[in-house]
């Protein structure tokens, strides 16, 4: 349910953000988010949809307002 929870939020951030959340981040659009570079490159395959991105933001979202929502969104 958690799970279901931050992804949820997290896509709803991403469009808030003007992000088609399914669309596909390449590895260097991935590395360009980080600001510290990776110990190990990233391989062309380790490509993930957009919303991956706002997870961080959407359990933060979860921790501050989860006694003020009651039900789901």
């Amino acid at each position: 349910m958690e799970d279901e929870r931050i992804t949820r939020i997290a896509r709803a951030l991403c469009r808030s953000a003007r992000i088609d959340p399914d669309s596909v981040l390449t590895a260097d659009q991935l590395d360009a988010e980080e600001a510290k570079p990776l110990p190990q490159p990233r391989s062309p395959d380790d490509a993930v949809p957009a919303w991956t991105m706002f997870r961080g933001a959407a359990l933060t979202f979860i921790h501050s307002y989860d006694e003020r929502v009651v039900s789901p969104l």
